[in-house]
């Protein structure tokens, strides 16, 4: 990733979860719901790693600096000026969404730790059951948000 075009897109791809985080973070606070926050910093700020690890690397320090304001702009643009989007994120099936995505994560980190453990059959087992509940769980909240 050391091509100036390549950097440029996957830091645009991030940029993405970054905006998404920062706006559930924003709606969160102003809300005040623990789970909105949780969640925009679960999301948005899992991508950081990828601008920590260019500035440590390469001693790059605008790719983080750019996912940075990202997520504070968003975080801000939405908890104070936006009603509609924190209205959004502070929605039912929202709810739903949220703790179907900590399932998946949960469920990926666990299974991942038992594979080190060389117990690759559990770990395949565990994980899998673990994310196929989250994401129905996760769904559930889709079909929330879509009204059905």
């Amino acid at each position: 990733m050391f091509n100036p075009l390549d950097t440029l897109l996957i830091f645009t791809l991030l940029a993405a979860f970054n905006l998404c985080g920062g706006a559930a973070i924003g709606a969160g606070i102003r809300g005040r719901r623990a789970l909105a926050v949780l969640w925009g910093i679960l999301i948005g700020g899992a991508p950081l790693y990828f601008g920590i690890e260019r500035l440590v690397t390469l001693n790059e320090w605008l790719p983080l600096a750019c996912q940075l304001a990202c997520l504070v702009g968003a975080a801000l643009a939405v908890g104070l000026a936006m009603p509609r989007l924190r209205a959004f994120f502070l929605k039912e099936g929202m709810n739903a969404l949220m703790i179907g995505t900590f399932i998946m994560v949960v469920a990926a980190v666990l299974g991942a730790w038992l594979s080190r453990s060389s117990l690759e059959i559990i770990s395949l087992i565990v994980g899998g059951v673990g994310f196929l509940f989250g994401a129905m769980w996760f769904g559930a909240g889709i079909q929330q948000l879509r009204g059905k």
